[in-house]
């Protein structure tokens, strides 16, 4: 067995691991193998308790930091919905201010006969009807191609409203009276008003194309602002939705006005049924 010498003294070099105690049962070798094996892992269990603990101290910042991202994140949600509460809170307040003649005991409600033909002025039916009315019995090439386009627009116009309408599916104003002219089932609905849309379509277009003074382009965007009031005087629909149909509206006209047909394309459109209708 090797030997150490420290000054006069020998003691075996074994003797510096600590002995591990014999189990019964177990026979106790001569040689210090088990005590060796015994200490190492002892060594190596500690070490790995240790870079554990160390590891774990290296996750803390990253979860602190998480937690802290996810209260600022449930902080931000909470005041959007209360800022979109307030929004809401107060467009209902408008909303109900504004409807002056929902009926005939409200404070103005002489005013309804003319809010009602404020309403039926841009119906989509009329307006549709008028269109290809118009759109037969006009021969100019340019009168058909504003024509030929505004058709384009009141279709586009009824689409996007529907659809918005049914993915919306907000209901109208508590105080709103159903007497409204020939509605569908999607009128149920207030979000957009599809007249605010239609209105300012409808005057931005002929305000844009036809060829007249400049006294008729501003009667015909006033009559616009006073389809969309009426709206609101009636009941029919919330503040929001003639605000938001309004601008929709006006989106409609700046794509309409960026992709206008031709003359010659509506006239090549228009063809067929002139000569169906000749023959």
């Amino acid at each position: 067995m090797p030997q150490c010498r420290h000054g006069n003294n020998t003691q075996s070099i074994f003797s510096i691991i600590p002995r591990v105690p014999h189990r019964k049962g177990f026979p106790e070798s001569s040689p210090p193998t088990n005590e060796i094996l015994t200490f190492i892992l002892s060594l190596a269990g500690k070490g790995k308790k240790k870079m554990s603990s160390i590891a774990r101290k290296k996750r803390r910042p990253n979860g602190s930091n998480n937690r802290n991202k996810d209260l600022q994140h449930q902080k931000l949600i909470k005041s959007v919905d209360s800022f979109l509460k307030s929004i809401a809170s107060a467009d209902l307040r408008l909303t109900k201010k504004c409807s002056i003649c929902a009926d005939k005991d409200s404070s103005f409600g002489n005013l309804r006969p003319l809010m009602k033909a404020l309403e039926i002025s841009c119906h989509g039916i009329p307006w549709l009807l008028g269109t290809v009315v118009l759109l037969l019995t006009l021969h100019k090439v340019e009168h058909i191609a504003i024509l030929v386009n505004l058709l384009l627009g009141l279709i586009g116009d009824l689409v996007v409203v529907a659809f918005l309408k049914f993915l919306f599916q907000r209901p109208r104003p508590a105080h709103n009276k159903m007497d409204m002219f020939a509605t569908v089932s999607v009128d149920n609905y207030s979000f957009p008003s599809g007249h605010a849309t239609r209105a300012a379509m409808v005057a931005f277009i002929l305000a844009e194309r036809l060829v007249v003074n400049s006294s008729f382009h501003g009667l015909i965007l006033l009559w616009s602002v006073f389809v969309a009031a009426s709206r609101l005087m009636l009941g029919r629909h919330h503040v929001s939705d003639v605000l938001f149909g309004y601008l929709i509206g006006y989106i409609q006209y700046s794509v309409l006005s960026s992709y206008w047909l031709s003359e010659q394309t509506c006239m090549y459109l228009v063809e067929p049924i002139f000569r169906h209708l000749h023959h």
